[in-house]
């Protein structure tokens, strides 16, 4: 029989391990806010990519936002049961070794389970930010990014001096519209800064915020010109809101879209077979003939497409489900997540106040002719 003391030390003994890996295990309990992010990162990607199917098959766009998020934290802890054992221990040389051997091994959970509140976004405020065209410091701020110059002007610009770029047809049946010359200006202009030889600037001119596309050599200033029919080669070429689309000098007209343009331009992106659009009653690819299917590919080339099929796609994290199909952008496609991602930016740009610019503005003295 084990006397007194024997039992007082096995139980003192026993109430420190348990003490120890409490507070080791407590310790190691992970604390951080990853799961929300995620979370609120795949609503939002899901949100953006369902109103673009929307606007494919001529449906409203709908918003919501979050209200709060509130979470119930609950932490469980037990003793391990089948992990505890009482006997003879060995002292690692297969010989026994006195006293009892206790092996306790406690379990603890951290869990936690967030309620997210979601309302619908509505009002003066949320329409305008909406229908509002991007204005020259917001445009600004996207094409310093370091994302790609020629998708911020293909994704955000309906027309540079006679250059259109447009996201809607006169006749959605024609598909005769074509942006190559717009396209063909914009790549121009992202080569030649990616090589130092051009840049785009904040300025005012005439009391008005404006674009400053500047050449470094004659040789770029003269691709840059030509691209945009004017006359004459020119080192500063002048984007204006303000100015009429008869070109004057080097001055032109600059037109940016609404969030809701730029929905609506990149839901031309979206694949989907010639029946499952006819019963939406929109026009079909199939239905048009090679040249206008071009035109209509050359929109958003490079810049934006979504596959569809009838199943769940395992090669995609961005996916949603709408009307019984699937529409979806593969994991490969870099160019089309890049765009999500420029989307997300803008939108955030047009929901809330921009302050004014802490850029280097240049001023501009009125062209010459």
């Amino acid at each position: 029989m084990l006397n007194v003391k024997s039992i007082l030390l096995v139980l003192s003994g026993a109430v420190l391990v348990l003490t120890g890996c409490s507070t080791v295990g407590l310790a190691n309990v992970p604390k951080t806010r990853e799961g929300y992010n995620q979370a609120l990162n795949q609503s939002d990607n899901e949100q953006f990519l369902m109103n673009i199917v929307r606007l494919h098959y001529n449906k409203s766009p709908f918003f919501v936002g979050v209200d709060s998020i509130t979470t119930r934290t609950t932490l469980k802890y037990s003793t391990g049961g089948d992990d505890t054992k009482v006997g003879n221990a060995t002292n690692g040389r297969n010989f026994p070794a006195l006293g009892a051997f206790w092996n306790v091994q406690p379990n603890i959970e951290f869990t936690t389970s967030p309620t997210i509140t979601y309302s619908p976004l509505q009002g003066t405020s949320y329409i305008s930010g909406l229908l509002t065209p991007i204005d020259i410091t917001k445009f600004y701020y996207l094409a310093q990014s370091n994302l790609s110059l020629s998708a911020v002007f293909k994704l955000t610009v309906e027309q540079i001096g006679n250059q259109m770029n447009l996201s809607e047809f006169a006749d959605s049946s024609q598909f005769t519209y074509d942006n190559k010359g717009f396209n063909d200006f914009v790549s121009t202009l992202d080569d030649l800064r990616h090589s130092s030889r051009a840049g785009v600037f904040l300025g005012n001119y005439q009391k008005n915020q404006v674009l400053v596309v500047a050449s470094y050599d004659d040789a770029a200033a003269a691709k840059l010109s030509q691209a945009l029919n004017l006359k004459k080669p020119y080192r500063q070429i002048i984007l204006s809101r303000f100015a009429s689309n008869n070109i004057s000098g080097n001055v032109v007209k600059f037109q940016t879209r609404s969030f809701f343009s730029v929905l609506n331009f990149l839901s031309k992106g979206v694949i989907a077979p010639a029946e499952t659009e006819k019963g939406f009653g929109v026009a079909s690819r199939s239905s048009l003939n090679q040249q206008q299917q071009i035109n209509l590919a050359r929109m958003t080339e490079g810049l934006f497409q979504m596959q569809s099929s009838e199943s769940e796609p395992r090669n995609s994290r961005n996916k949603i489900e709408y009307e019984g199909r699937w529409y979806y952008i593969p994991n490969s496609d870099i160019n089309s997540k890049a765009t999500l991602m420029l989307v997300k930016l803008m939108y955030a740009l047009q929901s809330g106040e921009v302050t004014d610019s802490t850029w280097s503005v240049l001023n501009i003295p009125v062209a010459d002719e």
